[in-house]
């Protein structure tokens, strides 16, 4: 399942005319390139969440036989959040663990490896993670109960593990998704499972990845995927 039904927000104007998972990146549509990544997995099968500007997404790729792809579309009328479109494509799944991902991310990630995972440890889902570094840009102080400064470190640089938004998932989830409404995965849903003690296990390899999210990502991932492409030309074609 891809999550396609956003308005991209942040990146308008152009997301006045067309949807996110349009936009370009080095001359081919998002979609199509988060598509070509996943069936190098043997992935074939497509559920495309689609609400904003959804006809676009319809029209442009159809049924998928052009890309040698099965595409069917889970339709809602206005965004519902990830967790809410992902409700709407509940009915394509006939019992089987799947793959959910964000539609706006560009990754190299080893699917199989995460599948592997998953299947490994068992639980509702497996989540994929990336390392997301935040410089403060102010001397970090630790004070005690009696106001004393007990570490002074200046400009640190904090790491953490964060939600790269691929996912693989059982089933199960749906029940704790509700119907009709909009919901958030990340805010909602898996807080959720956690709290009731369901397992959700997490996954994480060195990978590219980025999310094209704001102009200056959108930017910088086309150049990088222009960078790319040049080079897998020259391989070919010496």
């Amino acid at each position: 399942m891809i999550l396609a039904g956003g308005a991209g927000t942040r990146m308008r104007p152009l997301t006045y005319v067309i949807p996110k998972v349009m936009l370009p990146i080095a001359g081919k549509p998002l979609l199509q390139r988060t598509m070509t990544y996943l069936s190098s997995y043997g992935v074939t099968e497509f559920v495309v969440c689609v609400a904003y500007l959804k006809k676009q997404i319809m029209d442009g790729f159809k049924d998928g036989s052009e890309l040698g792809l099965k595409i069917h579309y889970a339709e809602s009328e206005s965004p519902l959040g990830t967790a809410g479109q992902l409700k709407t494509a509940e009915r394509f799944i006939d019992g089987d663990t799947f793959l959910a991902m964000n539609g706006d991310i560009v990754t190299s990630m080893n699917i199989r490896n995460l599948y592997d995972t998953h299947k490994r440890l068992g639980g509702i889902g497996t989540i994929s993670l990336k390392k997301y570094e935040v410089k403060v840009p102010y001397g970090f102080i630790t004070v005690d109960d009696q106001q004393r400064i007990k570490k002074f470190e200046e400009k640190p640089t904090l790491s953490f593990m964060a939600n790269a938004g691929i996912y693989i998932l059982e089933p199960e989830i749906f029940k704790s998704i509700p119907s009709g409404r909009a919901c958030s995965l990340e805010t909602e849903t898996f807080p959720l499972l956690i709290s009731k003690g369901e397992r959700m296990n997490s996954f994480y390899e060195e990978a590219y990845w980025a999310d094209v999210g704001s102009m200056t990502d959108f930017e910088r991932v086309n150049d990088e995927a222009l960078i790319k492409d040049s080079e897998q030309q020259k391989v070919q074609f010496p």
